[in-house]
């Protein structure tokens, strides 16, 4: 299914009757994330800053995956964070000044740095519901 906002048409559905998105991961570039999630608020553009800092930094130390949560991919006009979880690749990390940055944090950002079954379960259980067990969904940004 796609939506389309600001013009541009991504793959990320539409919110269902929760806030949320639809159950399971919804794939969409930086910049598809950016079009839907970073530019109603203030807030969300600060965070979407981070974001695109995470992205590029997950991509120089070598993270297979990242996937993102929380109330940043709802429909909250002010979300509180973005909940992030990142793969490590067997080559992990390909770059020290990037890894060195990326564990020190970033503003705005829940960052968890986890292998395969830490993903696994992450994605899996943990992100799949609300603190109430509704199903929702989130965002693996792709390159």
């Amino acid at each position: 299914m796609q939506s389309e906002q600001y013009g541009v048409v991504t793959m990320i559905p539409p919110f269902n009757e929760h806030g949320y998105l639809p159950t399971g991961v919804h794939q969409a570039t930086v910049d598809e994330v950016d079009v839907r999630f970073g530019r109603e608020s203030e807030v969300r553009r600060v965070q979407m800053e981070s974001l695109r800092w995470l992205a590029d930094l997950a991509r120089r130390v070598g993270v297979e995956r990242l996937v993102i949560n929380g109330s940043f991919v709802t429909d909250l006009l002010e979300p509180n964070d973005v909940d992030c979880v990142l793969l490590i690749g067997a080559g992990f990390p390909r770059d020290l000044i990037a890894e060195a940055e990326l564990l020190a944090g970033l503003p705005f950002l829940e960052i968890n740095l986890v292998n395969q079954a830490d993903f696994d379960l992450l994605v899996d259980n943990f992100f799949a519901t609300d603190r109430h067990s509704v199903g929702k969904g989130m965002v693996e940004v792709i390159p």
